[in-house]
This record gives C-alpha cells, structure tokens and sequence, in this order.
C-alpha cells in the first residue's frame, strides 16, 4: 500500500464485519449515503462520541467518498447537508472529526465547512507499519 494512502484498514470490509457498526446508528446519531446512478459513491455518519449520557450531545463523524468521485464536490455538498441537519434537527451540538495528516483534502474538506483544527494526536496509530499523526477538527452548533 502506498505511504499516501489515508486509510486504516488492513482487511477488506464486508457487510458482515459492518453489521453492528450499522446497527449502531439512530435518529439522533444517523448515517448519510450518497447515490449516483443507483450505486452508492459516498457516506457520512454520526457515531456516538463517548459511551456515556454526559455524551449524547456529541458526535464523533466520519465522511467516505469514492475515489472516483473525490474532488467533484460530493464531499462538499454530503457535509453541508449533514450541517444543514444538525442545525435544523439533530439534537447534537458538537461534532469531532479525527483527520490523519497526510490527509490534506479532509483537512481542507472540514475547513471550509466551519471546523477548527482543536488538536493533535501525535504518531497514535500504526497505519502499514508507520506511525501516523491524527488531527482533530470540531465544530459546535446550537442545541434546539
């Protein structure tokens, strides 16, 4: 795997090692997919931040989109409409976003839409036998 690659998983991800990832997800924390011609070519979702009540009103979110359609603005319009939710329903009022750093288009992605960079965790995770560096981002919005 090339060193520029930004993700952590080692093992092909199949439905079955999904499941209770999916099952986890509800009206307050939900999950976004994005179609293009009836094949799914991105997702954003909600997880809760912390297993714990003094948590709820957080959300630690995670943003997939295909290769293919990377740089065509789908990341941009998939989070302004989860922030459009999150303003307008979600009774969530901060939301984390954890960023390696080499992955200098999610850094920018967040950026733009009103996340601050809060942080660093540095050389926490060992990604193809290399340290790597996360970032966290983190914007608030106002609880309803």
């Amino acid at each position: 795997m090339p060193s520029h690659i930004v993700t952590d998983d080692d093992d092909p991800i199949t439905v079955q090692s999904r499941e209770q990832w999916m099952a986890d997800f509800d009206d307050t924390h939900p999950c976004w997919v994005v179609e293009e011609d009836g094949q799914i070519i991105g997702w954003c979702g909600l997880e809760y931040f912390y297993p714990h009540p003094a948590f709820d009103h957080s959300a630690e979110i995670s943003i997939y989109i295909d290769r293919h359609h990377q740089n065509h603005g789908v990341g941009s319009a998939l989070l302004d409409y989860v922030n459009v939710n999150i303003t307008r329903k979600l009774p969530i009022k901060t939301v984390i976003s954890y960023i390696y750093e080499r992955n200098v288009p999610s850094q920018r992605l967040f950026q733009s839409a009103a996340y601050d960079k809060v942080g660093e965790l540095p050389q926490i995770s060992v990604v193809n036998h290399e340290l790597r560096t996360i970032y966290v981002y983190c914007r608030h919005f106002n609880l309803h």
